[in-house]
């Protein structure tokens, strides 16, 4: 039985620790959060787990096998590190951290605890996902990938929007790493240059809630990233997932579907939450298997890198 201790319980935190649930062979021994009275369906799901205001008490107490992170980022680094060296593995959600030196500070813990240590890239658990970046293999170089990933948001959606931008980081670094990763996979992500833009469509706002960015991989490959936050984005706003290259063209359609030349691939509409469950699958595959994760390392600084320059060029020019 791995014993899992949940740190973190809002909409992702929530939807790991039931996937991570769903297996016959874990045992939730511990929930952390800073107020459980904004989480009753959270807690009535999970009735008899012990809950805990910070994660210091829950580590000595539950004494977990396994820690899932799911916390603001700003805590990330210092709670991965933290866990690994009470002798748990973790799977942290991304961005790992808010600096590439604290990113670079996590990995070197795993590495020297001998702890597995999985970030949450979702896409590459995603079905369509990975039948994208298989099809984008396959369109020869340069390739030319267009990303947009604009989400409108009022009341609730708009306060969690808030409150991820409180932390500092723009959606170059929240949502973009995520594609970052993708070009990683189909270029190795070396990169050439980078330019990025943002602006506040409020004053009281800690960071940019409106940005974009270029970079240039030294194949000669290109991706242009375009994320927002907040009311000011239109509601019929329709992403863009495209890549273009020698041999044609990929698309992520908006009806479950990859576009492939002249071949459509159909996908079931819950995909999404079959990729959460193929992510804790993996997470615990690597536990029971003792997967090296070196090359997991590798990707996870590439694209750290690559979104946390991208931000402090936005910032700073």
């Amino acid at each position: 039985m791995i014993r899992v201790l949940v740190v973190g319980v809002g909409a992702m935190g929530f939807a790991h620790a039931k996937a991570c649930a769903s297996f016959p062979d874990v045992e939730i021994v511990g929930l952390v959060a800073r107020d459980f009275q904004k989480w009753p369906e959270v807690t009535a799901f999970f009735a008899d787990a012990p809950l805990f205001s910070d994660i210091g008490s829950a580590l000595i107490n539950s004494k977990p096998d396994a820690v899932i992170i799911s916390s603001y980022t700003d805590t990330h680094a210092d709670y991965t590190i933290q866990a690994m060296e009470a002798g748990a593995d973790v799977f942290v959600e991304k961005p790992l951290a808010t600096t590439i030196k604290d990113a670079g500070r996590v990995i070197a813990s795993a590495r020297r605890t001998g702890q597995k240590l999985v970030v949450g890239f979702i896409l590459r658990h995603h079905a369509m996902w990975k039948k994208f970046v298989e099809l984008a293999k396959t369109l020869g170089k340069p390739l030319k990938a267009t990303i947009t990933s604009n989400q409108h948001s009022v009341g609730e959606a708009w306060q969690l929007h808030k409150n991820i931008l409180s932390g500092g980081l723009s959606p170059i670094v929240d949502c973009g790493v995520h594609h970052a990763d993708l070009m990683v996979q189909l270029t190795g992500g070396e990169v050439s240059d980078i330019n990025a833009y943002g602006q506040k469509a409020f004053p009281d706002l800690n960071v940019e809630n409106l940005t974009n960015m270029v970079i240039n991989y030294s194949d000669g490959s290109q991706l242009y990233f375009e994320s927002g936050f907040g009311p000011t984005i239109n509601p019929n706003d329709i992403a863009v997932r495209k890549i273009t290259g020698p041999n044609g063209f990929v698309l992520i359609g908006d009806e479950n579907n990859v576009i492939h030349n002249d071949d459509i691939h159909q996908f079931p509409e819950n995909t999404y939450q079959k990729s959460i469950e193929n992510q804790q699958k993996h997470f615990l595959n690597v536990i029971k298997n003792d997967i090296d994760l070196e090359e997991h390392f590798e990707a996870v600084a590439l694209s750290m890198a690559t979104v946390l320059v991208a931000e402090d060029v936005m910032k700073n020019g």
